[in-house]
């Protein structure tokens, strides 16, 4: 059902309780100020503006699924103290308050089962400005646990930052959540009324302290190290022996950071790794990339195959084109291997991985 109300109605009703625009499905005021001066000018010049829609509970009260942020600025423009402690005022001139308040707003009234009101809340918001990941999983599993989170990091601390980022739309829960699930909207789902502040967030706090007992000094890529650390925090001994020599690896990692390194490295996360594995290693060659020349060089060498385009394996004798090929260190690079051309080699991806550190 669609109709036309007065703002100073939806005012009234949402005084009263019967339009509700506090409920999860809905995200936290972002609108900028130039966002917000837009649809105020809009109404000034009574240029129509989007529709508001509502779920109808069918208890006289109604959920705003779509247009809380309309509201929002309508309400600031009323009150300028509407959000205590913060000031807003938006400076459109020459517009009389029953001007305003008599403005009519196109509203739309939606009802049903509530897998109906969840499909109805995804189609809107993905034809519009669209959700972030977080805001969606916030609507569609309401629980404990996504409030906890969403508030978790609205509000992280200067050390949380430098892992997960700041943000008020919930880039940074989707982020830690990655750690520990592949799947997160399955993750959300089955903790839903579970506490994070009681349980993930403990984990989080031990593995962030863990990581910058470690790499603390390093102060780059700590997302990427926090995930290697949780890979092997069952692994005391590891862990420990990283702790016990850490200036050995940050002055690794710092070397390799510096010459340019790691920033060609096909992987960031797959080098850290091979680092953390060979540190104790005498000789390692400050160069770990061999540069596409030197690969297209030993492509050219490599014997003819019987299909055009395409050059035999010296390892298993198949055929490959170029780009089923990689460079491969003779010696390998963790046991001292130089990067030059005459420590080279060319395999196929399944003779290099299985050669793997031989």
């Amino acid at each position: 059902m669609e109709y036309r109300i007065e703002i100073r109605r939806i005012r009234d009703l949402l005084d009263d309780k019967k339009y509700l625009t506090n409920i999860n499905m809905q995200r936290k005021y972002i609108y900028s100020h130039e966002q917000a001066k837009f649809l105020l000018d809009s109404i000034q010049k009574k240029i129509p503006i989007p529709a508001i829609y509502l779920w109808d509970n069918c208890n006289d009260t109604y959920d705003v699924i779509d247009g809380k942020q309309r509201i929002t600025v309508m309400r600031l423009y009323n009150n300028p103290n509407y959000f205590p402690g913060l000031h807003y005022n938006f400076f459109i001139d020459h517009m009389e308050t029953a001007e305003f308040e008599n403005y009519e707003v196109p509203v739309i009234v939606c009802k049903g089962v509530y897998e109906e009101k969840i499909a109805t809340f995804k189609r809107i918001n993905t034809t519009a400005v669209a959700l972030k990941e977080f805001e969606i999983y916030n609507a569609l599993y309401q629980g404990s646990f996504v409030e906890e989170l969403g508030n978790w990091g609205a509000t992280l601390s200067p050390i949380e930052e430098l892992f997960f980022g700041k943000s008020m739309r919930g880039e940074n829960c989707i982020k830690a959540l990655k750690l520990y699930t592949e799947n997160v909207e399955d993750y959300i789902r089955h903790n839903r009324n579970q506490s994070f502040v009681n349980g993930l967030k403990g984990k989080i706090d031990t593995l962030l302290n863990i990581t910058l007992k470690i790499f603390g000094d390093y102060k780059t890529d700590y997302y990427i190290l926090a995930k290697i650390v949780l890979e092997n925090i069952g692994n005391e001994p590891l862990i420990k022996s990283w702790v016990l020599n850490k200036e050995k690896i940050i002055s690794l990692f710092n070397l390799y950071n510096n010459n340019g390194e790691l920033k060609i490295a096909p992987s960031k996360e797959s080098f850290y790794k091979e680092i953390l594995n060979c540190y104790n290693c005498t000789g390692l060659d400050s160069r770990r990339f061999f540069t596409p020349e030197t690969k297209q060089n030993l492509y050219i060498n490599l014997k003819n195959g019987f299909t055009k385009g395409k050059k035999i394996c010296p390892c298993c004798n198949k055929e490959f084109s170029f780009n089923e090929f990689e460079i491969d260190h003779i010696i390998p690079w963790s046991r001292g291997g130089k990067t030059s051309n005459n420590n080279a080699q060319l395999l196929c991806k399944s003779c290099n991985s299985s050669k793997s550190n031989k």
